[in-house]
């Protein structure tokens, strides 16, 4: 897990230093905890001993956490909350950085229309080909013969 920034880390390990207070009084093993969650005891060995390049993505953590205070007897939406806040604070400020880039797509409606429009005119000129009359036949065979009889 690498997306956290240091001050959700140091929130994140007072959450985890909490839970396993907690777990410790009420006497609970790790293999408990990972039977009644479904969370594996290696996630769970690795969360209490603040190894965090071994866990998964931070939304995830969010909700081994809130599993995990749920088992305890504690409310684990609370808990989670806690670190949600955290990463969300976190990301909109990415986002404001985003937010200066200038925004230079074309929306979607316009890319319809044109193409509307190129199919309609090439449906036209296949229903509609240029016709050859018997005026315009005549025309260019007589500029011919013209010709002809000027050389």
């Amino acid at each position: 897990m690498t997306l956290l920034n240091q001050a959700q880390v140091e929130q994140l390990k007072e959450i985890i230093t909490y839970l396993r207070q907690v777990r410790q009084e009420k006497s609970i093993r790790i293999e408990e905890i990972a039977a009644q969650t479904l969370i594996r005891a290696g996630i769970l060995q690795a969360l209490e001993e603040e190894r965090f390049e071994e866990l998964p993505e931070p939304i995830f953590v969010q909700g081994f956490i809130r599993r995990y205070g749920d088992a305890l007897g504690l409310d684990g939406n609370a808990l989670s909350h806690t670190l949600i806040s955290n990463v969300v604070c976190q990301d909109s400020n990415n986002d404001k950085d985003l937010d200066n880039k200038p925004n230079t797509y074309i929306p979607l409606i316009v890319t319809y229309i044109l193409l509307l429009v190129a199919a309609s005119a090439g449906l036209l000129y296949t229903l509609n080909p240029p016709q050859i009359t018997s005026e315009s036949l005549t025309q260019k065979v007589n500029g011919q013969q013209s010709i002809v009889t000027n050389q």
